[in-house]
């Protein structure tokens, strides 16, 4: 009967430490996915002409940005930012002094964004809640180099 006693502490800390656990792992699996309405999607008028603007095609998916690394010379950039998911996505730029974000874009649309650039690596990704933890991330490297 002791020897009972001497285990039953045990057995009831490994079980609450499994319902512990299981309940974060539970929680981290449930992220939440947002698709929000998509924007009018218009084109707006651009002065974005070579070689002082490069348009560059950018896809976004569920959950990916394609190429994952954009690269471009020119100061301005002029991005035509193609939808090719289920969901509604749009492209934010983190730059220096802030974010620049596209509108957001329904599946099969295409949506525009123009940033400029000083020569450096920047992170994009989609702001919708849950792409980007996902993989909806790229870098764009500008610079005379790229």
């Amino acid at each position: 009967m002791s020897r009972v006693r001497l285990h039953a502490p045990r057995l009831a800390a490994l079980v609450a430490a499994a319902v512990i656990l299981a309940g974060c792992e539970v929680g981290a699996m449930q992220t939440a996915i947002d698709n929000p309405t998509p924007d009018p999607a218009t084109a707006l008028p651009t002065t974005c002409t070579p070689p002082s603007c490069e348009e560059l095609a950018v896809q976004i998916g569920d959950f990916a940005i394609l190429p994952p690394v954009i690269r471009t010379s020119a100061p301005r950039v002029r991005f035509a930012i193609t939808n090719i998911g289920a969901y509604t996505h749009s492209l934010e730029i983190r730059l220096p002094g802030g974010v620049v974000n596209s509108p957001r874009i329904g599946p099969g649309q295409t949506g525009y964004l123009e940033a400029d650039l000083e020569p450096g690596t920047y992170e994009a990704l989609d702001p919708t809640p849950g792409h980007a933890v996902r993989g909806a991330r790229a870098s764009i490297v500008a610079g005379s180099g790229s």
